[in-house]
């Protein structure tokens, strides 16, 4: 039977648990506990049966390429992401991974869970986590949840909690294609726009291509984001103030720029991808939407 990929979600999530009345503005300082990740939650079935795998992590990008090659683990064998499977969890996390991961993002990690259990992570985890995703086994997660579960999470005389969710992608399989939804934050506002990947002749679109697809958008948005911040900082420089970035970090951030280019620009000349409302501003030149 074949397996089947439900609509896909991921939520930029941050849940701030404190005791007694929270203060303000910056509440985060204050926080007992502060449960913070990118989150996305895919319905998988098989043989009747729909499973949960949930992928957290501390960025998108890396987050949906680990789901994407989840997916396409799950598509070649439903036992894949069972408990004794033979997964190879490390070769597969450094696969998503690049050079740039490696070199200037050390609070990079990721973790993935099957209806509720944590099949994966590559760092030890806040126990809060665990305890969080086996009670909600994949469904969504509310303030009122939260609330509930609180005395199970940190240990407070009177909680008092601060939940925050967004989508930032919504990406699912119609008759023609794949379809996807991006809600992007740029300078603190939320920027929206979709893009649809048409089936190739005669084939489905994979959903874990368009899913590397995305990732690279959202690299390439926060790659743009950096470099003008850095470009501000260096501007701003003296001689006797000096911003706390290296010539090798500004090098590493246009080399990873070049690669997503060329990824991106390789994916639009393979696929009929169309852009609604318009393509993102930051697309590399010459790329024909």
């Amino acid at each position: 039977m074949a397996q089947d990929v439900g609509t896909l979600t991921l939520y930029r999530e941050k849940s701030l648990f404190f005791d007694g009345a929270h203060p303000g503005p910056d509440l985060e300082p204050f926080a007992r506990l502060a449960i913070r990740s990118n989150r996305i939650v895919c319905p998988l079935s098989a043989d009747g049966r729909v499973r949960q795998l949930v992928v957290r992590g501390h960025n998108i990008p890396t987050t949906l390429r680990l789901a994407g090659r989840l997916i396409d683990a799950f598509k070649a064998d439903r036992m894949a992401l069972d408990r004794d499977s033979a997964m190879d969890w490390t070769t597969l996390y450094d696969a998503v991974l690049s050079d740039y991961d490696r070199g200037f993002v050390p609070n990079t990690w990721l973790a993935a869970y099957v209806d509720g259990e944590r099949r994966f992570s590559s760092r030890v985890l806040e126990p809060s986590l665990d305890l969080l995703e086996a009670e909600v086994k994949g469904n969504e997660i509310s303030e009122p949840l939260l609330k509930r579960l609180a005395p199970k999470l940190v240990d407070v005389r009177q909680t008092r909690l601060r939940h925050d969710s967004r989508a930032a992608v919504v990406m699912n399989e119609s008759s023609d294609g794949v379809r996807c939804a991006v809600i992007e934050r740029r300078r603190g506002k939320d920027a929206a726009f979709s893009f649809h990947v048409q089936n190739p002749p005669k084939k489905r679109m994979r959903m874990s291509v368009a899913l590397a697809m995305a990732a690279d958008l959202f690299e390439m948005q926060n790659l743009y984001a950096l470099a003008e911040r850095l470009a501000r900082a260096l501007a701003a420089a003296t001689t006797t103030h000096q911003p706390e970035v290296s010539l090798d970090h500004v090098e590493a951030i246009n080399t990873r720029n070049l690669q997503l280019s060329a990824l991106i620009k390789g994916f639009h000349d393979s696929h009929n991808v169309r852009y609604r409302p318009a393509a993102p501003a930051y697309l590399p030149v010459g790329i024909r939407t």
